[in-house]
């Protein structure tokens, strides 16, 4: 209880946990406090550390008085005794859960010497389910019985039951009768003949018996038979442990287990092995269901109307866990042996240390282990709560030892007496073709489990020079030449297809690999091809030089003469294909708007400018507005998404300014997408004018891959944006100011920072406010503008606490400089 208090009256004090205001506690009436408020305290108290001395501190600090508190605590016992809130705090206390109230700083309350014990003990009977509740867990939709299987020779016909009679021969006839409830069935001509408690064969003798008075020929030349129609529904009534019990309608062929899936099955506390059968008040069988699961029979009796099926709660439980086939907990009789334990859980499997079986279990107040040999499983007598662990043979092994490496069948083996290393090879298939045979290593285990390493030479060995005899658990490892050395690979780089390295063989060409990386792109050099080689030790001098470089001159036709194409590569050459320097990709760029022919163009030379293209387009339109006209480039970032990837000669340095613009932006708390952060394209502001008057001149600028050139229709609006009171796109009107723009937008706003006002013109250049003296000078406006009023900046007024506290320090370091000075 002291507990539940301790988390109460923490949580009513943690605002630096849950950032709320703390109330006037002296105002708080304990009284007023409902059940539900305080085990919402409780739970809000999760998050917090507090020690108990701390608690009792704030409540005091924060007005509580010691009455208040002690009423709190009754209250918190009231609640908890009928809630269990001190249980279920003190257990996630004991469990260490997240979220909870620590108590790590009690050494004597943390420290539970038997909690890996009990935590063992506890989880092995949790992860296994009583055998046999499975079975009732599945969907069962309810019981049809089968109309085209003989009835037991034991059935008993009642009422509700339907014969079916047959007379053929000399007389033929047939008779559909039901049971009447007196239990007799009407014949015609004969009358009724009482059949109520008889099985099928004695109502077969009685009604032929009555027939032989209406068919005087019946057993000489004339037949009957009698057999069973329609079959009755009874009422079974299912009380005890069981899921849904409950009164249940089955038909008349329904065996107990029938009944038992109709009401769910026993619960986990219910029996599976003592179903009473109750009949007319009285005990008539017991039923035990293991018969059925475990041998498939039993439980066949023939149930009858009103008759009671008892589940009692089970009595012995035993857990079977370990190498067993089918780990559970079971139902045991008294008198039941370990075997039969064992037997239930349907035996042991491949991996159970058969031996010996160590046993679990429980005293008057203490555990022991019982630990039973294989000759007395009959023998030991099962107890309720016994805990039966089968355990695992271990992995250790006999008579074998292992080869790995260079052999032409590696594995693990039989040893036998006498046998040689030889013979081991010669088991494993011989040594591979690419075996190192200057060493081999046998790895041994000595009788303490270390490893000793024996060293020998497979060629040696080969020549009959040398042989050892094997040890039990011997390992042989043989290693392949190209497991003793760097991979050889040779990389080709530049104008091919395929790029990149190809593994070394013998007598490779520099043709030879270029075939490899399917030959030439059309962009290759038709000049010269470079391989640079690795300088080995031999050649190692006082010189610089970190490789050998050749150069071999490739023809017309991308092909070396005979001299260069005999020359072989060795591993780690570095093949270069040089790109042509006369080679070039079509650079396209892009006129769109009020030109005579809109469309795309390929430049033909490098330093093309605007008039140029814009000649070669028939020149502008009547209704183009020159000075709107944008020029639109790609940036740094662009990256082409086009077939293939990046393209561009300038994507590795792309990559890295990305890299680097995405370090500065994570650090930018303003950007919330870093990817805003990388503009692909931007408008350059433009002179179209000028550039139109002086073709070529500086204002004229070459174009580049991707520059789309756009020149707009006639604008007559304007657009204002930002700190205004009404953001809107006015017409305009010539000659009119800045200020006339903002004023037909509502004019500025609180907010609005006029002297940092600026105009963004249709061509994409822009223009700030300018100031003399006190006086703004607001940009010129011309048609398709936008007129942007940034917001000032915010600014926290001081409180009056914060001025005094701030007057308070200024006076406090006066003071102390005054002091100093004198």
């Amino acid at each position: 209880m002291k507990m539940a208090f301790i988390l109460v009256v923490a949580s009513m004090f943690c605002f630096s946990v849950h950032g709320q205001q703390i109330p006037d506690l002296s105002k708080i009436n304990v009284d007023d406090l409902s059940d539900a408020q305080i085990e919402s305290l409780i739970s809000r108290i999760e998050d917090s550390g507090y020690s108990e001395a701390q608690l009792e501190i704030l409540a005091r600090a924060r007005g509580m008085s010691e009455g208040d508190i002690v009423k709190l605590r009754r209250r918190i016992n009231s609640v908890s005794t009928s809630k269990g809130t001190d249980d279920d705090a003190i257990d996630r206390l004991r469990k260490n859960e997240p979220g909870t109230f620590s108590r790590n700083n009690d050494p004597i309350e943390s420290f539970d010497p038997f909690a890996d014990i009990l935590l063992e003990d506890t989880t092995a009977v949790d992860e296994l389910q009583v055998f046999g509740l499975e079975f009732f867990k599945r969907s069962f939709n309810g019981f049809e019985p089968s109309l085209n299987i003989a009835p037991s020779p034991d059935y008993l016909l009642g009422p509700g039951d339907q014969l079916i009679i047959d007379v053929w021969g000399s007389s033929e006839q047939s008779f559909v009768l039901d049971v009447s409830p007196q239990g007799s069935v009407f014949i015609p001509n004969i009358g009724p003949v009482y059949i109520n408690g008889y099985t099928l064969d004695r109502a077969d003798r009685r009604i032929k018996q009555r027939l032989k008075s209406i068919y005087s020929t019946l057993g000489e030349s004339s037949y009957a038979q009698v057999s069973l129609g329609q079959i009755r529904t009874i009422t079974v009534n299912v009380v005890g442990e069981v899921v849904n019990p409950g009164a249940f309608p089955v038909s008349s062929f329904g065996s107990v287990l029938n009944v038992m899936q109709l009401a769910g099955g026993p619960t986990e506390n219910g029996s599976f092995r003592d179903i009473k059968v109750m009949r007319g008040g009285k005990l008539f069988k017991e039923v035990d269901l293991y018969d059925l699961l475990l041998d498939g029979t039993g439980s066949g009796i023939n149930l009858q109307d009103q008759d009671v099926l008892l589940v009692p709660p089970y009595g012995n439980r035993v857990t079977v866990d370990g190498a067993v086939k089918r780990p559970a907990i079971y139902e045991t009789k008294p008198g039941e042996f370990l075997s039969d334990v064992i037997r239930y859980a349907g035996g042991m499997n491949e991996k159970a240390y058969q031996r010996s079986i160590s046993i679990r279990r429980n005293l008057e107040n203490i555990r022991t282990v019982k630990t039973v040999e294989s000759n007395d499983f009959s023998a030991f007598e099962i107890k309720s709560g016994d805990m039966v662990d089968v355990g695992e043979i271990q992995g250790s092994f006999q008579k074998r030892f292992r080869v790995e490496g260079a052999v032409n069948h590696p594995g693990e083996f039989e040893i036998k007496e006498g046998m040689k290393l030889s013979e081991a090879i010669e088991l494993a298939g011989g040594f591979r073709g690419d075996a190192y045979l200057e060493r081999g290593i046998i790895l041994r285990e000595l009788e303490n489990f270390e490893l000793k390493s024996i060293a020998f030479s497979p060629k040696e060995l080969l020549a009959g020079n040398f042989n050892l005899d094997l040890q039990e658990e011997d390992l042989i490892k043989l290693q392949s030449i190209f497991d003793l050395r760097e991979a050889y690979t040779l990389s080709i780089q530049g104008e091919v297809r395929e790029p990149g390295q190809y593994p070394f063989t013998a007598g490779m060409s520099v043709e030879d690999l270029i075939y490899l990386a399917g030959g030439f792109e059309e962009s290759a050099a038709k000049s010269f091809v470079e391989v640079a080689r690795r300088i080995s030790d031999s050649q190692v001098d006082k010189s610089n030089d970190v490789s050998e470089i050749f150069n071999f001159a490739i023809d017309e036709n991308l092909l070396l003469d005979d001299e260069d194409a005999s020359f072989e590569l060795q591993p780690f050459d570095l093949v270069v294909i040089r790109r042509s320097p006369v080679y070039e990709k079509q650079t396209i760029v892009e006129i769109e708007g009020e030109v005579t022919y809109p469309g795309k163009y390929a430049l033909r030379k490098r330093n093309e400018r605007i008039s140029d293209v814009l000649e070669r387009a028939g020149g502008m339109t009547s209704f183009a507005y020159v000075s709107g006209a944008t020029l639109i480039r790609r940036t740094e970032y662009y990256v082409d998404k086009g077939e293939g990837g990046v393209s561009d000669e300038t994507s590795v340095a792309s990559k890295i300014r990305r890299e680097d613009l995405a370090k500065v932006l994570e650090k930018d708390t303003l950007i919330e997408s870093i990817g805003d952060g990388f503009k692909m394209q931007e408008s350059i502001g433009i002179e179209l004018q000028n550039i139109l008057s002086e073709p070529g001149g500086v204002y004229d600028l070459i174009l580049k891959e991707g520059d789309v050139l756009s020149i707009p229709r006639e604008l007559q609006t304007i657009r204002v944006r930002g700190e205004v009171l009404y953001p809107s796109t006015i017409r305009y009107e010539e000659g009119a100011s800045f200020k006339y723009f903002v004023s037909s937008s509502g004019g500025f706003s609180d907010r609005a920072r006029k002297g940092k006002a600026y105009v963004i013109y249709a061509n994409g250049s822009a223009r700030k406010t300018g100031r003399f003296l006190w006086f703004k000078n607001f940009p010129e406006i011309k048609p398709g503008s936008e007129l942007v009023i940034p917001t000032k900046p915010f600014r926290r007024k001081l409180s009056p606490g914060e001025i005094i506290t701030m007057a308070t320090g200024i006076g406090t370091i006066a003071v102390l400089i005054n002091n100093l000075t004198n």
